[in-house]
């Protein structure tokens, strides 16, 4: 007695088939397409080239900006001190 997988499956694909309206072969290619996009659209998403790093380097940006406009007022007052330390020798 001989046991073959193929014809075991056989009758549970040609079911498949009729549900589905596609040959399993284009079903299966189908569906690894799909998969293998999921997981390159997950991966720009979530990886290290994601959106959240790019959110992130925008709020570095923005508090880097502020810091810079206070290190202009400090300069700006400690050089007006040093004008008039100097104007005063």
């Amino acid at each position: 007695m001989k046991f073959s997988v193929q014809e075991d499956i056989a009758p549970f694909i040609e079911k498949l088939e009729r549900l589905i309206g596609l040959s399993f072969k284009v079903f299966l290619l189908t569906a690894i397409i799909v998969m293998v996009l999921g997981i390159y659209i997950a991966t720009l998403l979530f990886g290290d080239h994601s959106l959240r790093v790019l959110e992130d380097l925008r709020h570095k940006e923005v508090q880097l900006n502020k810091d810079i406009e206070v290190l202009k007022h400090q300069n700006a007052k400690m050089h007006k001190e040093y004008l008039e330390w100097v104007d005063a020798h």
